[in-house]
């Protein structure tokens, strides 16, 4: 019986019907194609296009010449990355482990280390080269086991990105990563057959959900952390024009580390598997915060945020409504969630195509 042994092998060697042994992964770290695909003449252009370099191909091979051989070691960016996401997501599981501890640590009244806390969120964001590493990386590691903890490591993550790119720095920053970290520890004090529950919550249960911002408050509120940690787990749920909860505050009276959290919180949830839905693909969250959360949320926090994203899928590869394959060429800056897109030779400007739109990330 022959058996199956994966081999690198150059890009410019490949051929029509050969099966990938592994993912492969563009320079940010987005998957290009998938383990076991059947290789066809467009994939192996879109390889060409992205300079990968070299891929593992699974080949059918004698058992005495697959105990002779193993598998060559050669450095290429996709190796590279995929290298990079593998340590990430295993940091990322530990990370994950850790802050469960951390929580029925808090729970139990013990005293909050923000330097042992902001160390979780530290060790994953060390391993990313570019800030665009970490959409990336998320984005082929969206997982519904433990919700609450693994949302609240993406929430985290995304908080000290975007507070990069509002210019925080030392102190501000580290307390806006773990403000991140622990914004829902309120949850932990909820009923978990309604916070699991699997479809939309009834008037009752949402009333019960939303103590969970008091919750985590009273949990916090008289540790020895920065004020703006424990205001951003009270007020992240409130909106900008005093539609949200717990108080109903409004504009300038909301705390700015709950303006971060509040739109960090709401993209993870959107970009993340659930048990009732599908992840929505980044394009499209965008897309709903232009329609629907100008005036709920902070207009300049909002922007930065929207337009940083945006510009992270650059040059990434897209499968549209159609069905067709194509490259983001260009951000249109007044509507974000619909740039142009090179099909082929052709481009397509979304905001003229109404009918067309980004399907998913590929």
């Amino acid at each position: 019986m022959p058996e199956k042994l994966v081999q690198i092998m150059s890009v410019n060697d490949l051929k029509p019907g050969m099966i990938l042994g592994d993912d492969v992964f563009n320079t940010v770290g987005l998957r290009l194609l998938a383990k076991g695909t059947t290789l066809n003449e467009r994939s192996i252009a879109k390889l060409h296009m992205y300079e990968i370099d070299y891929v593992y191909i699974v080949e059918e091979v004698s058992i005495e010449y697959a105990r002779k051989h193993e598998p060559k070691v050669v450095k290429s960016r996709s190796i590279k990355k995929l290298n990079a996401f593998k340590a990430f997501k295993s940091s990322y599981s530990k990370g994950v482990n850790q802050l469960h501890y951390h929580i029925v640590d808090i729970g139990e009244g013990k005293n909050i280390s923000i330097s042992e806390l902001f160390t979780i969120s530290e060790d994953m964001l060390s391993m990313m080269e570019t800030k665009s590493d970490l959409f990336a990386f998320l984005h082929n590691l969206r997982m519904v086991d433990d919700y609450t903890y693994t949302h609240s490591v993406n929430v985290s993550l995304l908080c000290n990105i975007f507070g990069q790119w509002l210019g925080l720095r030392g102190e501000d920053l580290k307390n806006i990563t773990v403000a991140g970290l622990i914004h829902d520890i309120g949850k932990t004090k909820v009923d978990i057959e309604i916070l699991n529950k699997p479809g939309k919550l009834n008037d009752d249960e949402f009333e019960h959900i939303k103590k969970h911002t008091v919750y985590g408050f009273r949990m916090v509120e008289k540790q020895n952390i920065d004020k703006n940690i424990k205001m951003a787990v009270l007020m992240h749920h409130e909106k900008y024009d005093g539609s949200g909860y717990p108080l109903g505050a409004k504009g300038d009276q909301i705390n700015d580390f709950a303006k971060i959290v509040a739109i960090s919180d709401i993209y993870d949830a959107m970009t993340s598997n659930r048990s009732y839905r599908e992840r929505f693909c980044p394009f499209k969250v965008i897309e709903n915060f232009e329609r629907e959360c100008y005036g709920k949320l902070d207009t300049k926090f909002l922007l930065s945020f929207l337009q940083n994203i945006a510009y992270n899928y650059l040059n990434c590869w897209v499968r549209l409504s159609s069905g067709e394959e194509g490259e983001i060429v260009f951000i249109n800056t007044q509507q974000l969630s619909r740039p142009i897109v090179r099909v082929d030779n052709t481009l397509l400007d979304l905001r003229v195509e109404k009918d067309l739109f980004i399907e998913e990330i590929i």
